[in-house]
């Protein structure tokens, strides 16, 4: 189901960006010292990365990652415990309404203490006066879920936001000319070539004794790599944010089902009400468990 909206590479896309972020302070620097050299020699300086926004990004960026990284099991497992709840209560009431003698039963002449959900340890002390109370509290249990998944959205989106606002400046800024007083190689082509520093993680040491044509490849190469993590990273944050928006909506959908029960509704018609959201719960579980290994697999 829409696995790749979930797939690693969508993790290590993103990784990888808060990784790089983190690790520009020291090459922002390097850049700052080299403009005011170059600027006191007198050429005119065109404007360099903000370094101050980018190291801001990048803590905020580290935030977000840990929160993305505790929230997703958190996730995983509090859908997984709804769903087994909501298909143990469903398979029961739909035994109970075998029984010809109670299909035409109101819901409030139904004891809700002969389900099993209800007698759990885990029901603690959620409504349980009658089974419209219990329904609704499965419904409300559906609603956390839906607000923990847009919390979770929020927070990708968040990290998506500086890709295309902060980032994607940083990776124009190298791609500009040295000065504007004279044209010529890029200004990651003159960081390069003149040994002034490389990017971060990207297996290049600026004090080796490369050959001017190798810097100026590495360079190329290097801000090529800088492009793709950026299409990567906007894909991958794209991605988990439709995961998002596919669990929210199905979790809305079986939730508005569930909380539309009332105590005059006769069994049989709450029986066909949850048959409604079978498919949706089978997703929902589904979701979860896809929500579960991808956790594990971060740690």
């Amino acid at each position: 189901m829409l696995d790749y909206l979930l797939a690693e590479k969508n993790f290590v896309s993103l990784k990888q960006y808060v990784d790089l972020l983190n690790d520009l302070p020291d090459v922002l620097a390097k850049i700052e010292n080299f403009s005011d050299a170059f600027k006191r020699s007198g050429h005119s300086m065109l404007q360099p990365p903000n370094a101050q926004t980018l190291i801001r990004t990048a803590r905020a960026n580290a935030a977000n990652w840990q929160l993305i990284i505790c929230t997703m099991p958190q996730l995983g497992e509090l859908t997984a415990r709804v769903v087994r709840d909501i298909d143990s209560f469903s398979q029961e009431f739909r035994q109970m309404a075998e029984d010809r003698a109670k299909r035409k039963l109101p819901l409030s002449a139904i004891d809700p203490g002969q389900f099993s959900v209800v007698r759990s340890p885990e029901w603690g002390g959620a409504p349980r006066a009658d089974v419209v109370e219990v329904i609704r509290e499965l419904a409300s249990r559906l609603e956390h879920c839906r607000q923990m998944t847009a919390q979770f959205k929020s927070t990708v989106r968040s990290v998506g936001e500086t890709i295309h606002s902060i980032f994607v400046r940083f990776i124009e800024s190298l791609n500009l000319p040295i000065c504007a007083c004279h044209g010529g190689n890029t200004k990651i082509e003159v960081y390069y070539s003149l040994g002034r520093m490389g990017l971060p993680n990207m297996q290049y040491d600026p004090d080796k004794s490369y050959s001017e044509q190798e810097r100026l490849e590495m360079a190329r190469d290097h801000f090529e790599r800088l492009i793709g993590l950026y299409r990567g990273t906007g894909g991958a944050v794209n991605n988990l944010s439709d995961f998002c928006y596919r669990l929210t909506y199905i979790l809305d959908e079986a939730g508005r089902e569930f909380a539309a029960s009332h105590p005059a509704q006769t069994v049989s018609r709450a029986k066909y009400s949850l048959s409604l959201v079978d498919h949706s719960i089978l997703e929902v579980k589904s979701m979860s468990e896809q929500l579960i290994k991808m956790s594990k697999q971060q740690k």
